[in-house]
């Protein structure tokens, strides 16, 4: 549950009864960085980062697709992995 309702998920049925999402976004002006979704995510997908700033040059790019997170975990993956080592 997101308490800023900065989250968009659609999802739909697999044909094996499990679910699959079609629809991430994120409405990076409202969410709050509160952690609640990296903590209620049941598979580990949600990574909250050190990467706290952001440039737009349009307005419409305040929400960010489910592609683009994964492009940007693809960017900082290594790194972000080396950040949690050094928490432990």
């Amino acid at each position: 549950m997101c308490p800023a309702l900065a989250i968009s998920i659609d999802t739909e049925m697999r044909q094996d009864g499990t679910r699959r999402t079609t629809k991430y976004d994120i409405d990076l002006f409202k969410c709050v960085y509160c952690g609640f979704c990296e903590e209620a995510c049941p598979v580990d997908a949600i990574v909250e980062t050190k990467i706290f700033e952001f440039h737009f040059e349009d307005r419409n790019e305040k929400v960010i697709n489910k592609m683009d997170l994964l492009k940007i975990g693809d960017m900082y993956e290594k790194e972000e992995i080396k950040d949690r080592r050094n928490l432990g």
